[in-house]
């Protein structure tokens, strides 16, 4: 029974049949049986057609009210049973934005499992916005990513900060060049990252604060990943902006790091996680160990 309230909760939360399959991996008319026999079970009607998609019942809305109590209730149970235990094993999904999941998390991860080796993990990796998404969507457990993201269901907590540097490859006509201004830069090719992006919106917000937009600059190219834009630098695309964490000893790189007259970008990478809602023993302790390891200081 508490399967098919899993499912019907997911169904409501949803509002899609066809999105509660694909994730679930099924098809869509063996969730429509699946919810047929919930109704044959509890002898009412839950959901009825409206237009192209579906309402509750007043049966339904009462019904899925208490399997939202009752689901957290059983979550906060086997949490319990979980942290008297101390059983630490089974498997950790993590989301994560491009630059902590392809530069930071790794090695902390590798720790952890130093500690506690029966647990495995699972990283996917997208733009702030969509991973913040799969958090909301329960997805993955929590997530790091570029932005803040306090909503009425998530809440972010502070992990370390970061700062977005001037790369321009070794033959680029302003590579000889200590500094440069963002007047100059505006003459030659920029490369960006894709809108979603933590790193794309921190940069965005530092021209707003220069009266100046993506608009005043010749963007030729917008990458969906860090390493894109790296290799797209290092081939003389254009020149861009990168998190510092991803540039260490990029002298060896063909790549040439400038400072910007009067222009810094700074942002932060912060922990995600689904507001009031607990984690499982072996995500909770994860989390945890991430939080407390708050690694600020930046080499280049």
């Amino acid at each position: 029974m508490f399967d098919l309230m899993r499912l019907f909760a997911q169904v409501v939360e949803e509002q899609s049949f066809t999105v509660v399959a694909r994730k679930l991996e099924i098809s869509q008319p063996a969730v429509s049986n699946q919810m047929r026999a919930l109704e044959e079970k509890l002898g009412v009607k839950l959901i009825y057609r409206k237009g192209k998609g579906f309402a509750l019942t007043q049966e339904g809305e009462i019904f899925y009210r208490h399997t939202k109590h009752m689901l957290d209730a059983w979550s906060d149970l086997i949490q319990e049973i979980g942290n008297s235990e101390r059983v630490m094993s089974g498997k950790i999904h993590i989301g994560a934005s491009h630059i902590p999941g392809e530069y930071l998390l790794p090695t902390y991860l590798a720790s952890f499992r130093v500690l506690y080796p029966d647990i495995t993990f699972k990283l996917t990796i997208g733009d702030s916005l969509e991973i913040a998404e799969k958090v909301l969507a329960h997805e993955v457990d929590f997530a790091v990513v570029g932005a803040v993201f306090d909503t009425e269901k998530l809440t972010s907590e502070y992990w370390l900060k970061d700062e977005l540097a001037l790369l321009v490859a070794k033959d680029h006509p302003l590579s000889s060049e200590h500094n440069t201004n963002l007047h100059t830069l505006q003459a030659y090719p920029m490369v960006l990252r894709e809108t979603g992006s933590g790193h794309r919106r921190a940069f965005e917000e530092a021209l707003v604060k220069r009266g100046l937009d993506f608009n005043n600059f010749n963007v030729v190219l917008e990458v969906g990943s860090t390493e894109g834009v790296k290799n797209s630098v290092r081939s003389g695309l254009g020149y861009s902006f990168l998190s510092r964490h991803a540039i260490v000893h990029g002298e060896k790189l063909g790549l040439v790091e400038l400072t910007v007259d009067d222009f810094k970008i700074e942002r932060s990478f912060y922990l995600l996680t689904r507001r009031n809602k607990s984690l499982s023993g072996i995500a909770e302790e994860c989390y945890r160990y991430l939080s407390n390891q708050k690694p600020d200081q930046i080499t280049v």
